[in-house]
């Protein structure tokens, strides 16, 4: 066999996998786990029969790929949607309700609140899809029609999603790219900076309010700089949690000192009360990464496992993760809202049996990331996405990104599959890889706008089961222009940014 017709078959074998877990899901032909696992024997056939992938690698390959995803994502994963179940159980997602439409009687300003805002803050605390789901059921009960309110849930939930359950894909991203995650966290804020500014303008055109521009920029300005400076110096367990607290807060004092608008109902004891697990995981999160004490002590019971063969170490931090600090801030915020224990046990077990195919899809998608960058099939990738489109790829590399949260439904899985690659990329044009890896991740929340995931879930909310393909139609004008805007940006920092 010619050279030509072995680098052909590994080209060939690098593309497949992706061409089926594209079809799979866009067609619907099987279920989303079961296609990701197709494709990771998919990958693992075509890597040792084409690129000589040896049975040992391949076992120390998926046994890291196990690892990465039980620790710390869908550890994670798990706490942050026990903590949503629970409160949902206790009845305590009626005070939240109640202390958010109580602000304001304007539409758009309710929109904001409850999409933009408490949309954020449960994509921040739990994603997995309720940060559409829950807003657009909102906002239905408020008297917003069906797909206005699927529509501007799906506006809101793009920024936001990179810092999913306590920055899971940012975490995915380091562990897959092997980048510091801090640096990347920050880079992704910066990047996101722009699209934040105009997504409550997509907001208002889409309700055809006449709010001043002045409130719309303001809202976009709060969020988008809390969102920086907290990805930049904290990391990314917060930006989506500490952004909508500082917003609403820019809306209270905008609305009572400048506009002089009064309360249309005032708020509970009991409705703020109903914050307390969400406030309890802010602040030990707060606590754990500014003091330098605690942070050493907790980090003190590490444990390191080295993967030699493969030459990887993982260090595992156990009470020092997020997902272990949100389960500890469930418990006893639970305790406070007086949680009984038929109420733990049912969120234990509605959570056990929603995160079972996630953990299938993440676990797959690691092991596939892990076994296509060891042989090389990501880089042959990057090299013939850079033969053409040459100097012009960064403009292109969110579009990959998207495209990946299109298919997989999460940023997470996105990062997995694409981040390498992207890295590699950037090597080959002599562009930051941490750049194009934080292109990646930021892409990827535009890719939320038409992911079938969050369409699905946004019919579910307005009881229009079966029309996502109406709500793809009406969305994705808005999807290019924000891809536009996201390549404009990465294409132009990538002239300047330059790898800490």
């Amino acid at each position: 066999m010619t050279e030509y017709y072995k680098e052909l078959l590994k080209l060939l074998s690098s593309i497949i996998p992706l061409l089926w877990l594209c079809l799979a899901l866009i067609s619907r032909i099987t279920k989303p786990y079961i296609a990701c696992i197709v494709s990771l024997l998919l990958t693992i056939l075509g890597a040792i029969s084409f690129w000589k992938l040896s049975i040992n690698i391949l076992y120390w390959c998926l046994l890291d790929g196990l690892i990465s995803s039980l620790y710390p994502i869908i550890w994670t994963i798990f706490s942050a949607l026990f903590t949503y179940r629970l409160i949902c159980e206790i009845g305590a997602i009626e005070g939240i309700k109640m202390s958010l439409s109580s602000i304001s009687d304007k539409r758009l300003i309710q929109a904001i609140i409850i999409a933009f805002c408490f949309g954020a803050l449960l994509e921040g605390i739990a994603g997995f899809g309720t940060s559409v789901i829950v807003p657009s059921a909102i906002l239905l009960s408020l008297g917003f029609s069906p797909y206005k309110s699927a529509m501007v849930s799906l506006l809101s939930n793009t920024v936001p999603v990179v810092y999913a359950a306590i920055g899971v894909p940012v975490i995915a991203l380091a562990r897959a790219t092997s980048l510091p995650l801090k640096t990347l966290s920050g880079v992704i804020g910066l990047q996101l900076f722009p699209v934040t500014l105009i997504i409550p303008f997509f907001i208002k055109r889409e309700l055809r309010d006449s709010t001043s521009t002045f409130l719309l920029l303001g809202v976009g300005l709060v969020f988008a700089v809390t969102q920086v400076l907290t990805a930049w110096y904290i990391g990314p367990e917060l930006p989506a949690i500490l952004a909508p607290f500082f917003t609403i807060g820019f809306l209270i004092f905008y609305l009572r000192l400048i506009e002089k608008e009064e309360a249309e109902k005032k708020v509970s004891r009991e409705d703020l009360k109903s914050w307390m697990p969400y406030v309890l995981i802010i602040i030990f999160i707060l606590i754990t990464r500014f003091s330098g004490s605690i942070s050493r002590i907790l980090t003190s019971y590490s444990l390191i496992l080295k993967l030699e063969p493969i030459g990887k170490t993982i260090k595992i931090d156990p009470l020092y993760t997020p997902g272990t600090l949100i389960m500890i801030s469930a418990i006893t915020g639970g305790l406070i809202l007086k949680a009984s224990i038929k109420d733990y046990k049912k969120a234990l077990i509605g959570t056990l049996l929603q995160i079972l195919s996630t953990f299938s899809i993440i676990t797959s998608m690691i092991a596939m990331a892990n076994i296509m960058s060891h042989v090389g099939m990501t880089n042959l990738l990057a090299i013939k996405l850079i033969q053409i489109f040459g100097n012009f790829y960064p403009f292109v590399s969110p579009l990959l990104g998207a495209i990946g949260t299109f298919l997989g439904g999460s940023d997470t899985t996105s990062n997995i599959l694409f981040g390498t690659l992207q890295t590699e990329a950037g090597k080959n044009i002599g562009v930051s890889p941490i750049w194009l890896a934080s292109a990646n991740a930021s892409g990827a929340t535009g890719g939320k706008l038409i992911s079938l995931q969050n369409l699905t879930l946004a019919v579910s909310g307005i009881n229009k089961k079966g029309e996502e393909g109406n709500l793809m139609r009406m969305i994705f004008p808005y999807t290019l222009l924000y891809l536009l805007v996201m390549g404009l940006t990465i294409y132009i920092g990538a002239k300047f940014f330059i790898s800490p």
